[in-house]
């Protein structure tokens, strides 16, 4: 089954006597990136939370947010670090005496200066284990695959559909190069005569000339490429893993053996079907880019 890289979940555990809430969300994206949004006291496993996460979500760019239930966006409170700014402040009245400097520090400034304004930890903050917020984190997660796979059984059944197109407008090419083969061979060979006009060519030569036209014409090859790439497609899609990259790249097959069909195709009918093959691997493609 194939996974969507877009999903979203939120998941609530009561633990030191508070409602912890913990949410998940990710966005397609070429590669995995995390990033995270965790109260102090989780800061000391944030390599392990990475290593967690990319188990899961192979790509995409993650967003991982833990909080309390009830405050502002789920996060701690912020206060001001008065002894820092004493210390900004002394260290700039010393700067500005030695160096004869002129100008004060404004207060939007004072506030910039790293480490003025802190998150403010609560005196009875909920002490963490790595197996407590695992438990939690591995809640989000699994919630989050199921709507992954949701989505990736949504994109699925859409390639099928797509793919099955695709298949039935080839075989409409096949079937019309097979039935105008002898048409289109006359009409090769009257359009050379009436570019030879009166003069004079032995007719093997003739017949030869317009065969190897009739040949540079033919996409029998193309036709059968195509019908290759479609099946392996198809069971691309029943594989479990991390494929995206893999589909992507049959998309750029597919494409080119439809550029090479409209290039060569003589047959106005041949080339309008040629657009339609065209028109749904683009479509394909673009949902590709979802995959994990």
């Amino acid at each position: 089954m194939i996974r969507s890289m877009t999903s979203f979940a939120r998941v609530s555990l009561p633990a030191g006597g508070k409602e912890w809430v913990v949410e998940v969300r990710s966005l397609n994206q070429r590669y995995f990136e995390l990033s995270s949004r965790l109260p102090p006291q989780m800061f000391q496993f944030d390599g392990q939370i990475r290593q967690l996460v990319q188990s899961v979500m192979r790509r995409g760019k993650v967003t991982l947010s833990v909080g309390e239930e009830g405050r502002e966006n789920g996060f701690m409170a912020y206060e001001l670090d008065e002894d820092q700014v004493r210390a900004y402040l002394a260290s700039a009245k010393k700067v500005r005496k030695k160096f004869s400097l002129e100008g004060d520090l404004t207060l939007e400034a004072v506030m910039r200066l790293p480490g003025v304004v802190k998150e403010k930890s609560p005196k009875d903050a909920h002490v963490w284990t790595w197996p407590k917020l695992s438990a939690l984190l591995k809640r989000a997660l699994d919630k989050a695959v199921i709507h992954k796979e949701e989505e990736g059984e949504k994109l699925e059944k859409d390639f099928r559909l797509r793919l099955a197109r695709i298949a039935r407008t080839s075989h409409q090419v096949e079937t019309l190069i097979q039935g105008s083969k002898a048409a289109y061979f006359e009409k090769l060979k009257s359009r050379l005569k009436g570019l030879l006009g009166d003069e004079k060519i032995e007719e093997d030569r003739l017949y030869r000339e317009v065969a190897f036209l009739a040949e540079r014409c033919d996409i029998t090859e193309e036709i059968v490429r195509m019908n290759s790439h479609l099946d392996l497609f198809g069971k691309w899609l029943s594989r479990e893993g991390e494929i995206g990259r893999e589909l992507d790249f049959l998309c750029q097959e597919m494409n080119r053996e439809a550029n090479t069909m409209a290039s060569k195709a003589q047959l106005f009918e041949v080339s309008k079907e040629t657009i339609a093959i065209k028109s749904e691997i683009e479509k394909i493609r673009e949902q590709v880019q979802n995959v994990e």
